[in-house]
């Protein structure tokens, strides 16, 4: 049996990991700023943004996302043909 090997990420999927990846870094940060003013109610917000952002980027890393959404849009990535490209 040949070894299968892990889908290759475009373009399209790296930027839309680090776009994502700046997302959770930007709402962390926030959440830990709402904290040190006291504001809880906003750091709970950010704190679940920044979680559900961070689920997010990671099936954009792995694949497993089908859409990616680019906060600009969202982008569907068709599949190549078996033997395309070769």
């Amino acid at each position: 049996m040949e070894p299968v090997s892990p889908p290759r990420l475009s373009g399209v999927r790296i930027s839309c990991g680090i776009i994502w990846a700046v997302v959770t870094a930007i709402c962390g940060a926030g959440g830990i700023g709402e904290v040190t003013i006291g504001n809880v109610g906003g750091a709970i917000v950010c704190f679940v943004v920044a979680a559900g952002s961070a689920w997010y980027d990671v099936r954009v890393w792995t694949s497993r996302a089908r859409l990616l959404v680019l906060i600009i849009g969202v982008v569907t990535e068709r599949p190549k043909a078996a033997g395309a490209g070769r």
